[in-house]
């Protein structure tokens, strides 16, 4: 039997949820429109306002600047990617025979709190040194196995993940991911 979490955990991911939905809204020109920072409005101590009225005022980031370079995406195998990949690697990961460091299985999860646990296995995977990891995200019905690999190929998985890969069926087949991540310098 499951326990439920910590009311706390429960923000925190709603939190990130909503960062990330935030982030992936483009305002259209010349409306003024402004997003508020959180799904939670929060009263500062300095005003007397309330917090729904302070949250209305908070000004959209700048759009980022095209100059700036995107991070490569990660490596598909499963596409047919090869480029920024040495074939010897690209050949262990394929076959499975990088030893894989972790595991995380994705079972029973919602998309949205599956993808919060994605995010945080991966970045502490990476602070961790590890090389690959395992996701299983099952067979069934299909809708995480074709969400995960979005989900790694967008910031701020990207920057972390070097490639891809189907794992083999001894590891879970169609319904798990070879995640070969990038070293860190």
């Amino acid at each position: 039997m499951r326990q439920k979490p910590p009311a706390n955990q429960d923000l925190d991911e709603d939190q990130i949820l909503w960062q990330r939905v935030t982030q992936l809204v483009t305002p259209l020109a010349g409306r003024g429109h402004t997003i508020s920072a959180s799904p939670v409005a929060k009263k500062p101590a300095h005003s007397g306002e309330p917090a729904s009225k302070i949250s209305k005022k908070t000004p959209l980031p700048a759009a980022p600047s095209p100059a700036i370079a995107k991070p490569a995406s990660p490596v598909d195998l499963r596409e047919g990617d090869r480029a920024g990949l040495d074939g010897r690697t690209q050949r262990r990961l394929f076959r499975g025979d990088v030893p894989i460091d972790r595991r995380l299985d994705l079972h029973g999860h919602t998309a949205a709190r599956a993808e919060v646990k994605l995010q945080r296995f991966i970045e502490d995977a990476s602070y961790a040194g590890c090389r690959c990891v395992l996701v299983i995200t099952g067979k069934g019905a299909g809708v995480l196995k074709g969400h995960v690999p979005g989900w790694l190929k967008r910031s701020p998985l990207s920057g972390l993940v070097l490639a891809l890969a189907e794992a083999r069926p001894t590891d879970g087949g169609s319904g798990a991911f070879y995640v070969l991540l990038r070293r860190r310098r």
